[in-house]
């Protein structure tokens, strides 16, 4: 855990460096975040079971481009298929880059970019492209972003999402409402496989995750958001590749908690 700390220092006093502008100039932004939930939910997967877990980041973006570094800390690992799996473990290390442009026509924005997973086991990379854009009437965003793995577990994620803000009656409160879909296209049956067919892969609509998060500004910097999610499997293979894959063997979970996040 500690050369991850030392990572996110290094790269903290990178973004402070690169905050030096001339005056008039364009300034990079830089976010540090921290997650603490009561569970790590992946695309409707739970990858930890009866424990806290703590998230952070750190986003450095300029000009539309964007890097972004994330860690999963678990406090308690209980993994009901691995039952060597056991105790407090820095368990994933994620990187992103990526850029959005945001003048297309329509209001469009394109979001691309990669993940890089370092995991415990097999790392993995995956391409992503997304469009989204906000209805003018009624102020709902809408998105589609593919993913594409490379490396390990190869396949493909389509994700549906909308979401809209609300400024709530407090001093710049917003409350966020979120849901989204995913379809994944595998082409791993080892790591995905379709439950009618354990020869073949699986290839479907997999969940849906509804999400609510209140933002609370505290100064000019510093926001604190407490956040509730409910994700749920969209089909009965779904419901058995989800049980399959998760450390709890549920196929729905409920799970929140809160963030603190501050950016310059």
């Amino acid at each position: 855990m500690r050369r991850w700390l030392g990572f996110f220092l290094v790269l903290g006093m990178l973004a402070s460096g690169l905050g030096i502008c001339r005056a008039g100039e364009e300034r990079p932004s830089t976010e540090f975040a921290v997650d603490v939930l009561s569970q790590y939910i992946w695309r409707g997967f739970a990858l930890s079971d009866d424990s806290v877990v703590i998230q952070p980041s750190m986003t450095v973006s300029y000009l539309g481009a964007y890097v972004n570094i994330w860690g999963n800390y678990d406090t308690d690992r209980n993994n009901e298929h691995e039952k060597s799996l056991d105790g407090a473990d820095w368990n994933e290390t994620d990187f992103t880059f990526g850029y959005t442009y945001d003048k297309l026509p329509y209001g469009l924005s394109l979001d691309v970019g990669g993940i890089y997973y370092a995991l415990e086991g097999d790392d993995s990379f995956e391409f992503y492209a997304g469009l989204s854009a906000a209805c003018p009437k009624t102020g709902i965003n809408f998105g589609l972003t593919i993913y594409r793995e490379l490396s390990h577990y190869p396949g493909t994620w389509y994700e549906l999402s909308a979401w809209r803000d609300f400024e709530l009656p407090w001093y710049k409160t917003t409350l966020s409402l979120s849901v989204s879909a995913m379809y994944l296209d595998s082409d791993d049956e080892g790591a995905y496989p379709d439950p009618d067919d354990a020869s073949d892969s699986f290839s479907d609509w997999l969940y849906l995750q509804l999400g609510a998060e209140v933002s609370i500004p505290v100064g000019k910097y510093l926001t604190v958001t407490p956040k509730v999610y409910y994700s749920l499997s969209l089909s009965d293979d779904a419901d058995h590749l989800l049980e399959d894959g998760s450390w709890d063997n549920h196929h729905d979970h409920f799970f929140g908690g809160i963030g603190i996040s501050f950016s310059y």
